[in-house]
C-alpha cells in the first residue's frame, strides 16, 4: 500500500475521471484526510501533473510519501490479511493463516454483522493476472463466508485508459464496491480489513510458484488445500457478444485457428515477421484451416478472417476464443481465457517457464529455442531502454521457432479434447443479477412500509424506543397538529407521527446524517405523505452555521441510533429549532443520537413560545438529572416513562423516556 500527501491542491483530469486533492495545511503531520491510499499507476499521473503544473518547485516538496508504519496506530485501521500480515500472533496455528486472522478480526469486533474488506491493486493491472487472481478468489471468498457473518469485497484498481478490468470484477461473486482512484485515510478506515498486492513483481516468492498458487498463499490459503480444479479460470461471455461473433466468423469449412501474437509488452509478444511465417506454414500445411486474426498483419489470402478492427472489447474477445477451435498465441490474456472456455491452445513462452500455468488441461506449452539462455529470462517485463539492448535477441529466436511443431502440438491438444469432449466443459460464469437499485430491506407493510438501510442492525433497544414514543405520542397527538422530530433516522417513527396528525398538520423532521435523511425523504413520499418538512441538518447552537461532523455510511454495519459508523468528515448546517420560527408545535421528539442539552439549547424560545410536550430518548435513566434542571427553568414538569417491553432487554440495560410537560401552574394545556 502507497501513500502520500501534497502540500499543494491538485485537480486531475483524465478521459475515464477526475479528482481532486487537497493539500496538507501542516506536511509533516498530515491528517487522515490529507494523506491518500495510492490505485495503481496514480502516483505517475500526479508526478507528471505537478511538475507540469508547479515547474519551479522540487517534486519532493509537493508530493511527499507517508510510510505506511506512521499509520500503523491510527485507530480503526483495517487489518492487513493474508502472507503480508504475517505475525507471532498467528505463526504456528494448526489452522490456515487466513482462518487465523479471521477469528482474530472477529473476537476484535464482537458486535459486528456485516463486515467490509479492501483488495488493494486487484491481482495487478493486467487482464490475464486478474483472471487468474479471481480464480484464486472464488476459495478465498468461501473462507471469508465461513468465518464472518456477513462479508462484502471492494476493490481499488486504477486509472487505466478504459474500465475492461472493472467489467471483468462486475461479473464475480463477493464483489461489491469497484473503485478505480485513490482515496483518502479516514475513508481507508471503513474496511474492517484489507489485502494488499502493491508492487506485485517485486513481492515475496512472485514468479517461483505457479501463478494462481501465489494468489492463493498471498491471501493466507495453503494452496495444496485447493484441488487443481478450483484453480482453473471462469469467465463470464455475455450472450450478445457470443451471437456477434458467431455472426462475424467465416462459415465453418475446416478448423477456425485464432492466432494472436501480442501481449502487453513487446518481451512476450511476437514479432509481425513470425507472425507471418507461422500463419504462412498454418495455411501451407493445413489444407482446411481458416485463420483468425486479432492483430493486423498484411497478410490477404481467402482463409485468413481479419477481425482485428472489430474484436474490441475484452468481452467479445472472450466470445471469440469460446467459439473457435484452437488458438496458437503468447503468455496474454488469451491463453487463460482458452483455459475459462475449454479451447484447446499452444502458448508460446518466451522469458519464464509454462510450468507457471499447470493446470490448464487444454493449454500447452512451448518456450522459445533457448529461450532459457535470453537476457530476460524469468521476467515479465522489462524497461524500454533495457528492451532496446535485447530486442534483437529475441527475433533471432523467434525467427528459429519451429511452426510445424507449433501445429503438430496444437493438433495433439485438440486431439485430446475430441477422443473426450465431456471432459472439458467451458467454465463459464452465470449472467451476475444487477444490484439492487435501493440496498434497503422492508420492514412493515403498506401504506406505512419503510426501506431500511440493508445493514442497520434489527436492536431490540431501538423497537422498544419506537413503540413507547408511538404509545406516548398517541395520548398526544391531534389531526392537524404540528409534530417535530429529530433525529428520525429513515423514519421509523416519524411516518407514523405524520400519519396521525393527517393532511391537515405538519411533521418537521430535521436528520444530520445524509444517507437516512435521503432515505427519509424516500420513505415519505412512498407512503404518499406530503404534509413533511425534512432538513438534512444538525439541530444545535444559536445560528446556522457549518460544521464538520463524522459521516455514517449507510451501508456499513451500524445501530439505529448511532451518529456516526466512518472516519470521514461531512459538512452540515447546524440549524437549530428555533431558527425554523415555527407558528405552532404541540409535540417535540428528540432521539438518539441526539439525546443531548445542546439541542435543547437550541428550541429554549420555541419551548417558551409553544409549549410543546417533549419526548427524550431513549436515555439511561443517570442521565436524566441533567435534563430536569434544564426543564425546571423552563417550568416543566419531567417523568421517565419506561420502555416497552423493557423486561425483553438485557439485563445490566436501565433505560427509559423523558416526558418534560409544561407546569400545569403556568395555564397552559
Amino acid at each position: 500500500m502507497e501513500l502520500y500527501c501534497l502540500t499543494q491542491p491538485l485537480q486531475l483530469r483524465t478521459k475515464m475521471q477526475s479528482m481532486h486533492w487537497v493539500g496538507a495545511k501542516v506536511p509533516e503531520k498530515p491528517t487522515t484526510t490529507e494523506v491518500y491510499v495510492a490505485a495503481q499507476k496514480e502516483l505517475a499521473l500526479v508526478r507528471r501533473t505537478l511538475t507540469k503544473s508547479h515547474p519551479q518547485q522540487a517534486l519532493d516538496q509537493l508530493l511527499r510519501s507517508v510510510p505506511p508504519d506512521a499509520i500503523r496506530q491510527v485507530p480503526g485501521m483495517p487489518a492487513m490479511l493474508g502472507a503480508r500480515a504475517v505475525n507471532d500472533a498467528v505463526q504456528g496455528t494448526p489452522e490456515p493463516l487466513l482462518v487465523a486472522q479471521l477469528r482474530r478480526l472477529r473476537a476484535a469486533h464482537p458486535q459486528r454483522q456485516h463486515f467490509r474488506l479492501l483488495l488493494i491493486n486487484a491481482f495487478g493491472t493486467n487482464l490475464g493476472d486478474n483472471l487468474i487472481g479471481l480464480a484464486a478468489f472464488r476459495p478465498v471468498l468461501a473462507v471469508l463466508r465461513a468465518q464472518l457473518p456477513e462479508v462484502s469485497v471492494d476493490v481499488l484498481l486504477g486509472w487505466h485508459p478504459d474500465d475492461r478490468l472493472a467489467r471483468l470484477f462486475r461479473d464475480i461473486d463477493g464483489i461489491d464496491v469497484i473503485r478505480t482512484r485513490g482515496f483518502a485515510l479516514a475513508e481507508l478506515l471503513r474496511y474492517q480489513g484489507m489485502f494488499d498486492t502493491s508492487g506485485l513483481l517485486k513481492l515475496p516468492r512472485y514468479g517461483q510458484m505457479p501463478m494462481v498458487d501465489w494468489y492463493l498463499w498471498w491471501m493466507g490459503l495453503d494452496p495444496a488445500s485447493v484441488t487443481p480444479a478450483d484453480k482453473r479460470n471462469a469467465v463470464a461471455v455475455p450472450e450478445a457478444d457470443r451471437q456477434w461473433v458467431a455472426q462475424h466468423l467465416p462459415v465453418a469449412q475446416g478448423p477456425r485457428i485464432l492466432v494472436n501474437p501480442k501481449a502487453s509488452v513487446a518481451l512476450r509478444s511476437m514479432p509481425e515477421a513470425a507472425q507471418r511465417r507461422l500463419v504462412t506454414a498454418l495455411l501451407a500445411e493445413w489444407p482446411s484451416v481458416q485463420v483468425i486474426l486479432v492483430q493486423p498483419l498484411a497478410l490477404e489470402h481467402a482463409r485468413v478472417s481479419h477481425l482485428d478492427e472489430v474484436i474490441n472489447t475484452s468481452e467479445r474477445l472472450a466470445a471469440l476464443v469460446a467459439a473457435v477451435d484452437g488458438l496458437i498465441g503468447v503468455d496474454t490474456y488469451t491463453s487463460h481465457l482458452a483455459d475459462a472456455t475449454a479451447t484447446p491452445a499452444v502458448t508460446l513462452f518466451s522469458s519464464i517457464h509454462p510450468d507457471i500455468y499447470p493446470f490448464y488441461p487444454l493449454v500447452q506449452g512451448l518456450c522459445l529455442p533457448n529461450a532459457a539462455q535470453l537476457p530476460g529470462w524469468n521476467k515479465v517485463k522489462l524497461e524500454p531502454q533495457e528492451w532496446a539492448t535485447q530486442a534483437g535477441a529475441y527475433e533471432a529466436a523467434w525467427a528459429a521457432m519451429d511452426c510445424s511443431a507449433v501445429m503438430a502440438t496444437l493438433r495433439g491438444v485438440m486431439a485430446k479434447k475430441a477422443a473426450a469432449p465431456g471432459a472439458f466443459e467451458p467454465r463459464l460464469l452465470p449472467p451476475r443479477a444487477p444490484p439492487s437499485v435501493c440496498p434497503t430491506r422492508r420492514l412493515g407493510a403498506d401504506p406505512l412500509a419503510l426501506e431500511l438501510p440493508l445493514r442497520q442492525h434489527d436492536d431490540a433497544l431501538a423497537r422498544a424506543l419506537n413503540e413507547t414514543m408511538l404509545a406516548l405520542a398517541e395520548q398526544l397527538l391531534r389531526p392537524g397538529d404540528t409534530v417535530v422530530h429529530l433525529a428520525p433516522g429513515a423514519g421509523e417513527t416519524a411516518l407514523q407521527l405524520a400519519n396521525k396528525v393527517g393532511p391537515q398538520g405538519r411533521l418537521v423532521a430535521i436528520e444530520p446524517r445524509r444517507h437516512l435523511h435521503q432515505l427519509l425523504c424516500a420513505n415519505l413520499t412512498r407512503a404518499d405523505i406530503w404534509h413533511a418538512q425534512t432538513h438534512w441538518a444538525l439541530p444545535v447552537g444559536a445560528g446556522i452555521k457549518q460544521s464538520l461532523i463524522s459521516a455514517l455510511q449507510a451501508m456499513d454495519d451500524h445501530q439505529p441510533g448511532q451518529l456516526f459508523n466512518a472516519s470521514l468528515p461531512e459538512a452540515v448546517f447546524c440549524w437549530p429549532i428555533d431558527a425554523l420560527a415555527l407558528d405552532v408545535c404541540r409535540l417535540l421528539v428528540l432521539t438518539s443520537p441526539l439525546a443531548r442539552v445542546d439541542v435543547l439549547q437550541g428550541a429554549r424560545d420555541t419551548l417558551a413560545r409553544w409549549r410543546p410536550v417533549v419526548l427524550i430518548g431513549s436515555l439511561k435513566l443517570q442521565d436524566v438529572k441533567t435534563f430536569q434542571d434544564f426543564f425546571e427553568r423552563l417550568s416543566y414538569d419531567v417523568r421517565v416513562a419506561p420502555l416497552a417491553g423493557a423486561n425483553q432487554l438485557q439485563q445490566g440495560e436501565h433505560h427509559g423516556i423523558l416526558v418534560a410537560e409544561p407546569s400545569l401552574a403556568k395555564g397552559h394545556e
